[in-house]
Formats: structure tokens, C-alpha cells, sequence
């Protein structure tokens, strides 16, 4: 029943040289500012056009942190936005708006110089990812193994390395979850390794798991 998903994220060993930053950017005019601007800040650039293109890259280049537009992120599919926030928590990541020639890391008291920092001091890497199997899977999760006070709800996607659960409950990452699935013999246990909360954007709220070895 357990198809196939969750990211390996493989450090490149003996990698030197000079950082790479990818850029996510719908318009031509702003790949080519923001891949200026980081270029003189001493960083090597790969600039694509959409967010669906980002897991493709970071298969093929070793780069040390992600910068994405934020007008690219809001016009970008739900499904793209999953996707990208498994691979972006793994790197220097920072979204951007272009204002002129100026450009604006979002966030108090960040700052390009700041960021491309960051990627300097990331260790280049390149990820190894498992096909991922849209499901809607009924299942009860619970932060813990008794199920006294488990949450009914459904997958998102599945893979044999983990899921995304729709959840509205508070999580932490790092927390211990248990799942069971009806028609099941065992219950499957894992690690919260990201939370997005209810009614903090217009995604999908819930838990990416990491199931644990058996």
C-alpha cells in the first residue's frame, strides 16, 4: 500500500570552490538582475523560470542555498509548493521581491550579502529523490503509540520513505507520530520533519513523516 516518496538529500563529498545559488524567477528580467547581483557577491548562479523546474536541478547540480521570487511563488501550482518546501528546507533559503534594481530578501534584518553568506558556509549537495504517489489514504494519527487521542484525517502523498498528512493540530518538528491504517496489521510510527499550520497560508495544511525503520 506504501507507494513511493520522501527526499534523501546526499552532502557532495570533496566539492570546492565557489558556492552555487539557484534562482526561481518567472520573468527574464529578473533572473538576470538577482543572477547579477549574486554573481558579484562572488556566487555561481543557475536561474530557472518555474518551481517545477526546481527538483530537476537540484538532482543535477550541487548548490548551496535557493532563492525564490515571490510573485513565482504565488502564481506557482499546490503541488509545485510541496514539492519545492521538501527540497528548500534542506538549503540556504530566503524569497525575494525586485523592487527597480534593488532586491528585497524578505524577512526582518535579512539581507543578499546575508544570504549569499549562508551559501558560502552550506555545504553543496544534491538530492536523491523517490517518486512520489498522490494518495488520499484514510488514516488516524497520534503523538502517541496508545492512539488515545488520535486525529482522523488522510494523506496527501505516500512513499515508501514517508507522507504528507492533512492535520489542523499544532506539531513541532522532531515530534514522534504513530499512523494506522484501517485494514492494516501494523501500526507505522516516524518524525515530524516539517509542519505547516492551519490558516498560515493557502496551503494545505498538516505533517510531513519520515517513517521509521521497522
Amino acid at each position: 500500500m506504501l507507494g513511493t516518496v520522501c527526499g534523501i538529500c546526499a552532502p557532495s563529498k570533496g566539492v570546492t570552490g565557489v558556492a552555487t545559488c539557484v534562482v526561481v524567477a518567472s520573468s527574464d528580467d529578473v533572473r538576470r538582475v538577482i543572477a547579477a547581483s549574486l554573481k558579484d557577491l562572488g556566487l555561481d548562479v543557475r536561474a530557472v523560470s518555474a518551481l517545477g523546474e526546481l527538483p530537476v536541478i537540484v538532482k543535477e547540480v550541487a548548490v548551496g542555498g535557493i532563492l525564490l521570487e515571490l510573485a513565482t511563488s504565488i502564481q506557482s501550482s499546490p503541488e509545485e509548493k510541496e514539492e519545492a518546501h521538501e527540497i528548500t528546507r534542506l538549503y540556504a533559503f530566503a524569497r525575494f521581491r525586485l523592487l527597480g534594481d534593488e532586491v528585497r530578501i524578505l524577512g526582518a534584518g535579512n539581507s543578499l550579502e546575508a544570504f549569499a553568506e549562508r551559501c558560502r558556509q552550506s555545504r553543496p549537495r544534491v538530492t536523491r529523490r523517490e517518486a512520489r504517489e498522490r494518495r488520499h489514504l484514510g488514516v488516524y494519527v497520534s503523538g502517541d503509540p496508545g492512539f488515545e487521542d488520535a486525529e482522523k484525517t488522510v494523506t496527501i502523498d505516500i512513499s515508501k520513505g514517508g507522507c504528507f498528512v492533512y492535520s489542523s493540530r499544532e506539531w513541532r518538528v522532531g515530534d514522534s507520530v504513530w499512523l494506522r491504517f484501517p485494514g492494516e496489521e501494523a501500526d507505522f510510527s516516524g518524525t515530524v520533519r516539517f509542519w505547516r499550520e492551519w490558516g498560515n497560508d493557502r496551503e494545505i495544511p498538516g505533517i510531513g513523516i519520515r517513517f521509521r525503520e521497522p
